[in-house]
């Protein structure tokens, strides 16, 4: 079996993947932090809703909270498993990564419209932006072309 060497290319968009679950891993960091450090997002919801009582606080504090952390812990997961994938030159990372990256950077989109605190929904974005570094150097075409010869030397 060939065991070629992945262009600097694949190898840069290893390592940027590796950040991106790492800064996933920071997201959910900043949600614990901006929690502990005053009120943070049942603060936030007193102030945009304040009508609500506060059971009717708690439970969306509760939601938002499970939903912010499942996108942190899919995030830093799915970098994981792409970076893994790209050092073993497994074409489909390319495809997968992209559509991953596109429905990451949807969520983090609308994100902005929902009522979280401004550094929790930023904190979600740079994951993407990392990840979409990683998915451009995927598709350069060193990285394609390696993907291709790989494909095809463990095909055979």
């Amino acid at each position: 079996m060939n065991m070629q060497r992945p262009p600097r290319t694949v190898r840069n968009a290893v390592t940027t993947l590796y950040f991106a679950a790492a800064l996933a891993v920071i997201s959910a960091a900043v949600i614990v932090i901006a929690q502990a450090a005053g009120g943070g997002l049942a603060q936030h919801l007193h102030q945009i809703y304040p009508q609500r009582d506060t059971d009717q606080i708690g439970m969306a504090e509760s939601s938002i909270l499970t939903y912010l952390f499942t996108l942190a812990v899919a995030g830093t997961v799915l970098f994981l498993w792409m970076a893994r994938a790209s050092q073993r030159g497994k074409r489909w990372v390319r495809g997968v990564g992209a559509a991953v990256i596109v429905l990451g950077s949807l969520m983090a989109a609308y994100n902005f419209s929902q009522p979280h605190p401004l550094v929790m929904t930023l904190a979600g974005v740079l994951p993407c932006l990392s990840g979409l570094t990683a998915v451009a150097l995927l598709w350069n075409r060193k990285s394609s072309s390696y993907f291709k010869n790989h494909h095809a030397a463990t095909s055979a």
